[in-house]
C-alpha cells in the first residue's frame, strides 16, 4: 500500500508548487514615483489642469496623491502601490473631468500616465441618444418620474460639448419638483443642473467625446393620473416607458405595449425612434379603485336594534299558499278514507 502513496504525495505536491518559469503575482505595496502628464488631445500639447487626482480603483476609489494647477506634468514621488492593480488617472481641465486607467505596474516601470483633455464647443453636431428609458412610478399624493439617458459624442474632430452649451435637452413633467440630476461619465457620477431652454429643459453639463449616462429623477404631485411630453433636441435611436405598479394604464397613440419584458411588477411600453424636437404625448392614468357590490343588503335598523341582512328581492315566507296547501291535502286524506 505504501508503494502507491509517495506517488501520489509527489503529485499533489507537484501540483501545489508553481510551474517552472510560472511567474508569481507580486502583491506587496512598492513606492514609486507617479508621472502623470495632462496634454492637449491631437497635438500633444501641454495644458493646464484645475487639478489632477491618482485614485486606486476598487469598491471604492480612494485618493493616493493630488495636486492643483498642474501645466503639462506632475510627479508625486515616493508613492505605494501594488503592482498589478488598476489606478484612476483623472485631471479637470476647463471644469471638466478626463479620467485614464493606469496599473502600478506601468508607474513601477515608469511609464507616465497621459490623460487627454479636448477643445469645447457649442456645437452639438456628433451627439446622439442611443437609449432613453422613461420610468413613472405612481406614489403616494402623485408620481415618480425617472429619465434616464445615453448619450454618445461621436464628433469629428473630437471636441467636448461645453457645459453652458446644453448638448443634452428634454421635455420634462410640468410641476416636476425634488428634481436630482446625475451625470455618469467616468469613475464615479456627479450632480448637475437643470436650466430652462425654450420648451425643453437643458442639462448644465460638459459632454466629452464618447458615452455618459444622464438621470434626472423628480416627483409630481397628482390625484390620478400623469401627462407629460417624450422629446429631446437630439436624435433618439430607442426609447421606453415603464410604469410602476404594472397596471397603470398608459395612452399614447405613438406606443405601443411590451408584454415580453422580464421587469417584474412593471408595465413596459416601446416607443419608435425619435427625430430631434419630435415630440410624443403621453397620458398615464392610476386604476380606478373597484367597489365591492354587497350581496346582502342591510334593512336599517332601529336604535339600540342591529341590522338584519337580507337577500336582494327576497321575500316573506309564504303562509297563505301553505296554509290552503295543508287544507288541501287534509281534504284529500279524509276522501281517501271514506272511500
Amino acid at each position: 500500500m505504501t508503494r502507491w502513496l509517495l506517488p501520489v504525495w509527489l503529485l499533489v505536491v507537484g501540483l501545489g508548487a508553481p510551474a517552472a518559469g510560472q511567474d508569481v503575482i507580486d502583491l506587496r505595496p512598492h513606492a514609486t514615483d507617479l508621472v502623470v502628464k495632462v496634454v492637449q488631445a491631437g497635438d500633444d500639447r501641454p495644458v493646464t489642469a484645475e487639478r489632477v487626482m491618482v485614485r486606486a480603483q476598487g469598491a471604492l476609489l480612494v485618493t493616493l496623491a493630488e495636486a492643483e494647477n498642474v501645466h503639462g506634468e506632475v510627479t508625486f514621488g515616493g508613492v505605494e502601490v501594488v503592482l498589478p492593480q488598476s489606478y484612476v488617472v483623472s485631471a479637470w481641465v476647463e471644469g471638466v473631468g478626463y479620467h485614464v486607467r493606469h496599473t502600478g505596474q506601468q508607474f513601477a516601470d515608469g511609464k507616465a500616465a497621459v490623460v487627454h483633455a479636448f477643445a469645447q464647443t457649442d456645437l452639438t453636431e456628433g451627439l446622439r441618444v442611443t437609449g432613453m428609458n422613461l420610468v413613472v412610478r405612481r406614489r403616494e399624493g402623485g408620481f415618480g418620474f425617472e429619465a434616464i439617458v445615453n448619450v454618445d459624442n461621436q464628433s469629428r474632430p473630437q471636441r467636448t460639448v461645453a457645459a453652458d452649451a446644453m448638448g443634452v435637452r428634454l421635455a420634462l413633467p410640468r410641476g416636476l419638483a425634488q428634481i436630482t440630476v446625475e451625470v455618469d461619465d467616468g469613475p464615479e457620477p456627479f450632480p448637475a443642473t437643470l436650466r430652462p431652454a425654450g420648451d425643453l429643459t437643458g442639462v448644465v453639463a460638459a459632454v466629452p467625446p464618447g458615452q455618459a449616462r444622464i438621470t434626472v429623477s423628480g416627483y409630481v404631485a397628482a390625484d390620478a393620473e400623469l401627462e407629460f411630453t417624450a422629446a429631446c433636441n437630439l436624435p433618439v435611436d430607442a426609447w421606453s416607458l415603464m410604469t410602476w405598479p404594472a397596471d397603470l394604464r398608459v395612452d399614447s397613440f405613438d406606443m405601443q405595449a411590451d408584454t415580453e419584458h422580464d421587469y417584474a411588477g412593471f408595465g413596459r411600453w416601446r416607443g419608435r425612434p425619435l427625430d430631434p424636437g419630435r415630440t410624443v404625448d403621453i397620458r398615464v392614468v392610476s386604476p380606478r379603485p373597484t367597489t365591492a357590490v354587497p350581496v346582502f343588503s342591510d334593512t336599517p335598523a332601529g336604535p339600540g336594534q342591529a341590522a338584519t341582512p337580507t337577500a336582494p328581492g327576497r321575500r316573506g315566507v309564504p303562509w297563505v299558499t301553505i296554509s290552503v296547501a295543508a287544507v288541501l291535502l287534509a281534504a284529500y286524506a279524509v276522501w281517501r278514507l271514506r272511500r
